[in-house]
């Protein structure tokens, strides 16, 4: 079996979206490739400002580059010079992230879910807003849609039934984060459903309340592509 390419870097905002500075793109993977970290820096020695408490180490995970954080702070200044703060967590722990992704497998062999977990995991990340860059009003994979308020959203009809799914396996794994989770799921139906093998970046930061959900109207309603 070709080695997995999984990455676990800081929050990012949403599925798609590159960091500021994109790093050079990865090789292709092997069965014989050896596994490396990567540390990614940053264009312009002032575009990040402040960075505390962060340490970088190794994983069993092929190529993981993993960004771990003890609630630290994250500040870079914009393109307008102002000074945006961004939350930082504990990044998802990689063990628990790898056996996460085998119990999703053995889901989707038992369970046909392929299409409800690739919507779920664009509904999560879709609600990310270019414009804005405080967290969490920026909207993006952020793990908010396992609110009810946001559940209850038109474009989010049905959902629940996916969050249903994923619940025990999150139960199982506390170490993982609802928004790397729901993302997890998402490539890994993809995959499965014999689509190609995306390369993902992981350490997703959760929202805690109801209150930090985007409000509605940031995705289609249900109805629109039926």
């Amino acid at each position: 079996m070709a080695a997995e390419q999984i990455v676990l870097s800081s929050t990012m905002s949403c599925l798609t979206t590159p960091a500021s500075s994109s790093p050079s793109r990865l090789p292709p993977f092997s069965s014989s490739t050896k596994s490396r970290v990567s540390l990614l820096s940053t264009s312009s020695p002032s575009s990040v400002t402040s960075l505390r408490s962060s340490t970088f180490y190794s994983s069993p995970l092929p190529s993981l580059s993993i960004h771990h954080q003890r609630r630290s702070s994250l500040t870079h200044v914009t393109k307008t010079g102002a000074a945006v703060v961004n939350p930082t967590c504990s990044a998802s722990d990689p063990d628990q992230l790898k056996s996460a992704r085998e119990d999703i497998k053995q889901l989707l062999k038992t369970t046909f879910c392929h299409p409800i977990m690739i919507r779920l995991g664009w509904h999560d990340a879709g609600t990310y807003n270019k414009d804005i860059q405080e967290f969490p009003q920026r909207g993006g994979a952020n793990g908010s849609l396992r609110f009810d308020v946001e559940l209850k959203h038109g474009a989010n009809a049905g959902l629940v039934n996916a969050l249903k799914l994923l619940q025990p396996i999150k139960e199982k794994y506390p170490g993982v984060t609802y928004a790397d989770l729901f993302q997890l799921a998402s490539a890994t139906a993809i995959e499965d459903a014999g689509g190609p093998k995306i390369p993902m970046k992981y350490g997703r930061v959760d929202v805690s309340v109801p209150d930090e959900c985007p409000e509605e109207g940031r995705l289609p309603g249900e109805l629109k592509y039926v």
